[in-house]
């Protein structure tokens, strides 16, 4: 975002830091790992053993592969480990919400699946997940596999959760549950996916996923928060990104969070 992003508001507020932005627009996790290692830790000139300065990874990526969840996630790990192996502290921030009623994408089961897919790639960043169920099949090579327990070299040292946060829009109006259900016990994709439990089962899915669905408006980034679209925040939502992050970020930074606490308890 070139107009006020959250990078240049973290400079502002905290007096000893200096941010690069070496992201590229509509990269998934594969290509910002494969950036990072390249335009960073192969850099020469980057001295990140130096002990005068700290380095560290802000990680906001994800979103751009968030179909597949587990490679994601997979790919995700493999950055934070390769960053704490080469000296750097790694700040994880969440996927931010998205999605809208209008996009197509989010109706029936599509919607279900967006849901879940991106609560997934949340869950993992805040560490809500066990390896087995941050990666599956892409654990197999991880040292122990998937049974292992977690290395913290393999997490953010610091996570923001700004999915769960003052850009979704919690107070919207939730969809009206028995439309929802209606229409989702004819979706064609969901009873594809259900056609194998028995009718007591389905019909406790299809309440559930009813359930869900209908809340789905209270996961969306905020209408004034957005700006060319319903994933990408605008200005004042990323006032607000760096509102969330500013009490969470390391006291080496000197941030001067009391100006723009609003921001981040703002409805």
């Amino acid at each position: 975002w070139p107009k006020q992003p959250y990078a240049r508001e973290l400079e502002r507020l905290c007096r000893n830091v200096e941010v690069h932005n070496l992201s590229r627009v509509g990269q998934g996790a594969l290509a910002l790992k494969q950036r990072f290692k390249h335009q960073v830790l192969e850099n020469s000139r980057v001295r990140a053993k130096d002990p005068a300065f700290e380095h560290w990874l802000v990680y906001g990526g994800g979103l751009n592969s968030v179909g597949t969840p587990k490679s994601t996630n997979k790919h995700m790990r493999d950055l934070f480990v390769a960053a704490h192996d080469h000296h750097f502290k790694v700040i994880g921030l969440s996927l931010t919400p998205w999605g809208d009623l209008k996009d197509k994408r989010w109706r029936g089961e599509q919607g279900l699946e967006h849901v879940r897919v991106t609560k997934e790639v949340v869950d993992f960043n805040m560490s809500r997940l066990t390896p087995e169920q941050a990666f599956g099949d892409y654990g197999r090579k991880r040292p122990g596999g998937v049974e292992a327990p977690w290395d913290p070299r393999e997490l953010p040292d610091i996570a923001i959760d700004l999915y769960d946060s003052a850009l979704r829009d919690r107070d919207a109006d939730a969809q009206d549950l028995e439309t929802v259900r209606a229409a989702l016990a004819k979706d064609k994709r969901w009873k594809q996916a259900h056609t194998k439990l028995d009718e007591a089962a389905r019909e406790a899915e299809l309440d559930r996923d009813a359930a869900l669905l209908a809340e789905l408006p209270r996961w969306f980034l905020r209408a004034e928060l957005r700006s060319f679209d319903h994933i990408h925040p605008n200005a004042e939502g990323h006032r607000i990104i760096a509102a969330t992050m500013c009490p969470q970020l390391p006291a080496s930074w000197g941030c001067s969070c009391e100006p723009i606490e609003a921001a981040a308890a703002a409805p």
